[in-house]
């Protein structure tokens, strides 16, 4: 029985054993031959025969997922380059890098027939390719029988870090833009929303973008011996610095005179390009010698939609109240792409629901895209905001009222408040207006405050009882005038028959005047809200016709 049980694993031994003999893997090595292969399992590397660099199967992020990329050999956690940053790997007993049939290199894995990825060249020599590392990071698929001739390399195609001899720029023969993009966060190599690319419409700059799409800074042009916005990249004793631009191709390129001094420049996943260098031979932390922009606040949507930058580096961004962040998992990674979202959602275009209501943010810098309309009063600005479903978000200041439609991007708070600080007032749906009195910024002002003796007394009693005894009669005129009567939102300086719907015609706010002649209705759930529900602390006094209460409002006039 023990000779028949162990005959499968011998077997089994002499079967790997013959693999491995057919197909050996490398431990440490600068190339990776046609029958080889680069093994996760082995912990295999490809190791530039300077030892600087270091080519290997890395994990990042929660589960863990498997990449293949470079390193440098002293900082192994600063990952240069990243081969399938968009289609991982999963499973480390079967993950490998080897060279094809037909030459070309492709990373697999036993799970999927297709390779995660490839250098996807055509007509190659197939039988005499092998790949190498090179000494200034550089991973080229070559001919064996001639090693300057290179096939593949990738400084031909980085990610987020250019080291000296990339060319980052377009090359216009092959149309191929040489650019840098971010991570998405510390923890995923994938394509994030920051990219450095030089500027498509033409000039010599190089432009940080968000999304692709939104410019936020730019390098200042080339003046022969650097850009204008960026004088640590000129020409002198450390540095020889380049722009090339023909028919072939346009491209910055640097290098250094000093082998032993490292250097390379990156774009983090916060939106900055930054410098690093240092000596091979000295043990030192990793730090950034410049970074542009300079400070976060100057990223484009670096807190995403209705993300509020908050400048603290080390935990920039959060959510107004009333949002929670998109992501617990990313947000703590500091990846705020996805911004915050609603707890509640609006009920703006529900006509059965409480209307929605408007929470002030003091002391901000205002987000971009708004609509503007001049000589608009704040009353009026307010409710234009509210009768459009669509519209987040209003502002009014001296040069008239500002509205916002949809996301808002690039929420700032003023650094230094005052006059660079203005006020915001963001749409939030009702059921969430018990946060208006837990610590925002509301402010609190008494507008009714009349004698407890004398004709003012009987006045006010005389008002508090209409909106008592008029409750199902406000109901019954609609979401448009149960806007304009809101208690809390009342403005006394106003006429009652001017209080209307900005896009009423005048023939409209006149027949609304004849018809609310005398006093304005105010429904109950207001007046209660108003007296923070008849509260003892509002309670001015008491006559013969009950008891007279304080009324407090938010009001968004200066």
């Amino acid at each position: 029985m023990g000779n028949y049980g162990t005959r499968p694993f011998l077997l089994f031994v002499l079967l790997q054993l013959l693999l491995r003999r057919a197909c050996f893997s490398v431990n440490a090595a600068d190339t990776l031959s046609k029958g080889q292969s680069l093994s996760m399992m082995n912990t295999d590397i490809i190791s530039s025969q300077s030892g600087n660099f270091e080519l290997g199967f890395f994990k990042r992020g929660i589960p863990s997922k498997i990449y293949l990329g470079i390193w440098c050999k002293r900082f192994r956690q600063r990952i240069l380059w990243v081969a399938n940053r968009e289609n991982h790997l999963s499973d480390p007993s079967t993950s490998r890098l080897e060279i094809s049939d037909d030459g070309n290199l492709v990373l697999l894995e036993a799970s999927s027939k297709k390779p995660f990825w490839s250098t996807n060249l055509q007509n190659l020599p197939s039988n005499s390719t092998e790949a190498a590392l090179l000494d200034d990071g550089n991973f080229v698929l070559r001919d064996r029988s001639d090693l300057s001739t290179i096939f593949w390399e990738s400084f031909d195609h980085p990610t987020d870090t250019s080291l000296p001899g990339v060319k980052l720029g377009i090359d216009k023969a092959g149309k191929l833009p040489k650019q840098l993009i971010s991570w998405k966060n510390s923890e995923d190599p994938s394509p994030g929303l920051f990219s450095y690319r030089l500027d498509p419409n033409g000039s010599s700059k190089y432009i940080l973008e968000w999304n692709r799409s939104q410019v936020y800074w730019s390098s200042g042009v080339w003046n022969g011996k650097s850009f204008g916005n960026f004088p640590e990249i000129r020409t002198n004793d450390i540095f020889n610095s380049s722009f090339v631009s023909n028919e072939n191709e346009t491209y910055f390129n640097y290098s250094v005179y000093n082998s032993s001094l490292m250097t390379l420049f990156f774009i983090n996943y916060t939106g900055q390009i930054q410098q690093f260098a240092w000596l091979s031979f000295v043990v030192l932390p990793l730090i950034p010698v410049w970074t542009r922009p300079e400070s976060l606040s100057d990223v484009y949507a670096l807190c995403g939609p209705f993300g509020i930058y908050r400048d603290n580096t080390s935990n920039p961004c959060d959510c107004p109240l009333g949002f929670e962040p998109f992501s617990d998992i990313e947000t703590r990674l500091n990846d705020w792409s996805g911004g915050c979202l609603r707890k509640r959602p609006l009920q703006c275009e529900n006509r059965n629901a409480k209307k929605d209501w408007f929470l002030k943010i003091s002391s901000m810098k205002l987000p971009v895209n708004s609509k503007a309309y001049l000589a608009m009063s704040a009353r009026r600005c307010e409710l234009a905001c509210m009768n459009n479903c669509s519209c987040t978000a209003y502002a009014h200041n001296s040069s008239g009222c500002m509205i916002w439609k949809g996301a808002l991007l690039k929420l700032q708070r003023a650094s230094d408040g005052g006059e660079a600080g203005q006020d915001i007032y963001l749409r939030l749906s009702a059921d969430e207006q018990h946060i208006s009195t837990k610590g925002n910024k509301w402010k609190l002002r008494v507008i009714v405050a009349v004698p407890v003796t004398g004709t003012g007394l009987i006045s006010l009693i005389l008002c508090l009882s209409v909106c008592f005894s008029s409750k199902k009669k406000l109901e019954r005129r609609g979401e448009e005038a149960a806007s304009v009567n809101d208690l809390m939102l009342f403005d006394l300086n106003t006429e009652t028959h001017a209080i209307v719907d900005p896009t009423n015609t005048k023939d409209n706010d006149t027949k609304r005047g004849k018809k609310d002649v005398e006093l304005p209705l105010f429904s109950y759930e207001s007046v209660s809200a108003a007296t923070d529900n008849f509260s003892t602390a509002n309670k001015l006094g008491e006559g013969g016709f009950g008891p007279v209460y304080k009324v407090c409002m938010f009001h968004s006039a200066k």
